[in-house]
């Protein structure tokens, strides 16, 4: 196992003890970025889930990648709403108009984001144990933690 994979299996982890903010905090002092969660983000959830059986690995993945293709598209767009927050930032202070839109597009993310978690949710249900399908729910909520609080860990609050 490599160091930076070691790095990031060792933040799931403490964010599973202390919290997202912590385990942010730790991520930042380990320059741990976006970048190495997303790059890394399927081997960190398979060695984290523990397969016993190769097919069951292979299921699982069938439906992993697709979900995570659609979460990767939701926190990219957020992120871009986030550069176009930080933009609006450095002009001054944001107009009621802009914060308004803003607020809309990040509950719309937030929601398209939820929607996309019971959809893989209810597809895992279909091929793994319930106790199982709760692992890999707690391991995306945990990794989707991390990945935001890293993501806003530098933006300020609006004026």
């Amino acid at each position: 196992m490599n160091h930076l994979f070691r790095k990031l299996v060792f933040c799931l982890t403490f964010a599973c003890m202390v919290g997202a903010s912590a385990a942010a905090s730790y991520a930042a002092d380990q320059a741990i970025t976006r970048e190495d969660i997303e790059n890394r983000r399927q081997e960190i959830v398979v060695a984290t889930m523990k397969f016993s059986d190769e097919q069951l690995k292979q299921k699982f993945l069938e439906v992993y990648v697709p979900y995570q293709e659609k979460l990767m598209k939701i926190m990219k767009g957020r992120e871009k709403l986030l550069i176009q927050f930080l933009q609006d930032e450095k002009n001054g202070a944001v107009s009621d108009a802009e914060a308004s839109q803003i607020l809309s597009k990040s509950l719309g993310f937030g929601g398209q984001r939820l929607e996309a978690e019971k959809e893989y949710v209810a597809q895992l249900k279909k091929i793994l144990p319930t106790e199982q399908v709760l692992r890999a729910y707690q391991i995306e909520t945990k990794l989707n933690a991390l990945y935001l609080a890293v993501m806003f860990d530098t933006v300020p609050l609006a004026r």
